[in-house]
């Protein structure tokens, strides 16, 4: 039985082979299979299959995304994303309709409320903020067993005088 949000499948896609390593943005219109290693971004207005033998390490952006390989990044399907058997996706999904097939393998988050996805460079401010907060309160509590121990001491004055 098929599935009524999977795109056919267009005769006409371009292929990336089994052999291709690429690194970089990659940008497309058409149709695309990728079978083999890329590296780095994936802005597609179509539809993008990552077949098989496809090893992907980057943020994906697609109309359509397909994935029967495997997927180390985000991905965000302005129609739909499909996570069919064998795949293997380690990162958040973001598209209003998603179907994850039995026997996928699937680690990370699904929004499907149509908001667009996080920037890519969101996780290294978040990071950066949560590291400005914890200097933050290590600040504070450095202050605070400061403002202890000079109540201790004046307490210990008092007593002694006393």
């Amino acid at each position: 039985m098929s599935n009524p949000y999977d795109k056919p499948t267009s005769t006409t896609s371009s292929v990336l082979g089994p052999t291709l390593k690429f690194k970089g943005e990659l940008t497309a219109n058409e149709d695309l299979l990728i079978q083999g290693q890329i590296e780095g971004t994936i802005n597609h207005t179509s539809s993008l299959t990552i077949g098989q033998e496809g090893k992907v390490k980057a943020d994906v952006k697609a109309e359509y995304i397909s994935v029967e390989g495997k997927v180390d990044g985000d991905l965000a399907g302005s129609k739909a994303v499909v996570v069919k058997e064998g795949a293997d996706v380690q990162g958040n999904i973001f598209s209003p309709t998603v179907t994850l097939r039995e026997g996928a393998t699937f680690n990370g988050s699904i929004d499907m409320t149509g908001k667009e996805q996080p920037k890519t460079n969101a996780p290294e401010k978040e990071a950066k903020a949560n590291e400005h907060r914890s200097t933050q309160k290590t600040e504070v509590a450095e202050k605070d067993d400061s403002d202890n121990k000079k109540s201790a001491s004046n307490k210990k004055r008092s007593a002694s005088a006393a």
